[in-house]
């Protein structure tokens, strides 16, 4: 029986380390996103189409039904379970690298816009009976805030990848204060219940897919490092707080969208570009040759291979500056480097190249002690067998 039971236990194990690899290697592909591939902006592309269908799909539930049969809560039902099945799984064309973070970051804006819909709705229904309540201070903190949370939300189009999270905050304490003195209310209102004109349904579908569109440009730009909660956690904040804007503002601000899309664009552009030139001026400074090349210097003891380059900070140490006394024309390029002591003046032999006899003077460094004695500290064996080694590789 113990043998019978050995081979289940093996394929039980041999999969748990498969399954196990298999996750592993699914985070490795997500941690490097392949902006090259085609395939990772189809994702884009069904979380905006998503969010417009639940918004035709509010619209349409309040035009197909009889006024006196229309119900908020049937409305909601509807919306919500066609967000939650278009947006189940993604949509993958191969194997792109990157698909589950983008995704994972993508898939809160179905949810943020059903929530505003929501708030929307419940706006108007505590409507006061007398109507004579003046509304002019709520409208002018409504409209302030909006205008407030507009500012913000370009200001991290600005900067989308900065970690200043100043943005975020004016557009939480706007919503707050919304809250806390919402709008005028109006009976028989509200997304879920009215039955809209063709321009307003026109106006709530404009309204879907340009906060769609904000929201997924801004997620693109800075996206998650890694397809972990709190990374997506940040993205998502910073992301909804630049585009919320857009379900609450008037109407005569919604062509600020495109402008915000186009700002983000630029910005991210132009710190690729900037990046790609500070890489190429590192690489044309690691290029630089020392000097004292051995082209040039054949017998008077100064000579460096050409693989020997300037570090890129500029600066070298006293041990990878120093001159070599002897006149060795065949030096090995590997540089000894030794503890820097106050006080001691040590003598390092080299080995040439071919590793058949030692350089008589060797590179002597002194460190300002006249009083001391010279204490040798020979390295000879290990220099042989690193140019040995080198020498094979």
């Amino acid at each position: 029986m113990w043998m019978s039971l050995r081979p289940s236990q093996m394929n039980k194990a041999l999969r748990a380390i498969t399954e196990e690899f298999h996750n592993e290697s699914m985070d490795e592909d997500d941690k490097a996103i392949d902006y090259g591939s085609v395939g990772l902006y189809l994702t884009g592309l069904q979380v905006a189409s998503t969010i417009v269908l639940c918004a035709c799909s509010s619209v349409l539930s309040c035009w197909v039904l009889p006024a006196h049969a229309i119900s908020a809560v049937r409305t909601l039902a509807i919306t919500t379970a066609m967000g939650l099945i278009l947006v189940r799984k993604p949509i993958r064309i191969g194997r792109v690298r990157g698909v589950s973070t983008i995704f994972n970051a993508l898939r809160p804006a179905v949810a943020t816009y059903i929530l505003a819909l929501v708030i929307e709705q419940l706006v108007h229904t505590c409507v006061p009976l007398d109507g004579e309540e003046n509304t002019t201070l709520r409208r002018i903190v409504y409209h302030s805030m909006a205008t407030v949370m507009i500012i913000s939300a370009f200001v991290r189009a600005r900067s989308p990848r900065s970690e200043s999270d100043v943005p975020f905050a004016l557009t939480a304490f706007c919503i707050l204060a919304i809250a806390v003195l919402p709008p005028p209310a109006l009976a028989r209102s509200g997304p879920l219940c009215e039955p809209s004109t063709l321009v307003q349904a026109g106006e709530r579908v404009l309204r879907a897919f340009f906060f769609a569109a904000v929201y997924t440009v801004h997620v693109y730009a800075a996206a998650p490092n890694r397809n972990i909660s709190n990374e997506l956690f940040i993205c998502v904040a910073r992301a909804t707080a630049a585009s919320v804007w857009i379900l609450c503002a008037s109407a005569w601000t919604l062509p600020g969208a495109p402008l915000q899309v186009a700002v983000v664009l630029f910005s991210r552009l132009g710190e690729t570009d900037g990046a790609s030139e500070a890489e190429q001026r590192e690489d044309a400074y690691a290029a630089v040759p020392l000097k004292g090349s051995s082209n040039g210097d054949g017998g008077n003891g100064h000579g460096h291979h050409d693989e020997h380059h300037v570090p890129v900070g500029g600066t070298m140490s006293d041990v990878e500056s120093g001159d070599v006394g002897n006149s060795c024309s065949d030096f090995m390029a590997v540089t000894p480097k030794l503890p820097s002591l106050t006080g001691l003046q040590r003598t390092v032999p080299l080995t040439p190249r071919n590793g058949s006899t030692t350089c008589g003077g060797g590179l002597s460094f002194n460190f300002g002690a006249p009083g001391m004695g010279p204490p040798s500290v020979n390295l000879a064996a290990v220099i042989a067998r690193e140019s040995r080694t080198e020498g094979q590789l």
